[in-house]
């Protein structure tokens, strides 16, 4: 109990370095305008809030934020699916006859909740990669390019 305690707390504190991150590239962002209109790359009819919005979905910490959604999902879920995988076991082992080979705590058991853990952690990582790669927005350069085409 104490190691999943201190995984809790290690996956809040991931989770305020992550939103302190965040806060920090919106604070950036009006500072990289103002920096960007001096240098005549965008134009000055480019409103702090458009950009800030266009900026944190190009330059924000989303990988890292999917990666934590991940993490935060398995370390709260590790307690409730193992206890439905325990019960899913249990309802077969005793179905099956009560072999004592089965039995919960043995190491065909101990190995199964290890790949099932491992197979639902992987899944997991699959569709979430999928979705942020299906949805990358653009990066710096052609947000920029695209703000001036549209303020021109």
């Amino acid at each position: 109990m104490p190691v999943y305690i201190a995984l809790v707390v290690a996956v809040i504190g991931w989770g305020a370095l992550l939103a302190f991150r965040w806060k920090k590239a919106k604070d950036f962002a009006p500072e990289l305008l103002d920096a960007r209109k001096k240098s005549g790359e965008l134009p000055d009819a480019v409103q702090p809030g458009e950009f800030t919005d266009l900026y944190l979905r190009a330059e924000g910490p989303r990988a890292s934020t999917y990666i934590y959604a991940c993490a935060a999902f398995m370390t709260a879920g590790l307690a409730p699916l193992s206890m439905l995988f325990n019960a899913v076991w249990a309802a077969l082992w005793t179905l099956a006859g009560q072999s004592p080979v089965f039995e919960q705590g043995t190491l065909i058991h101990t190995f199964s909740f290890f790949l099932a853990v491992m197979g639902l952690a992987i899944a997991l990582l699959a569709v979430a990669m999928h979705r942020y790669y299906t949805l990358m927005p653009p990066n710096l350069k052609q947000v920029i390019r695209n703000l001036r085409e549209a303020h021109s």
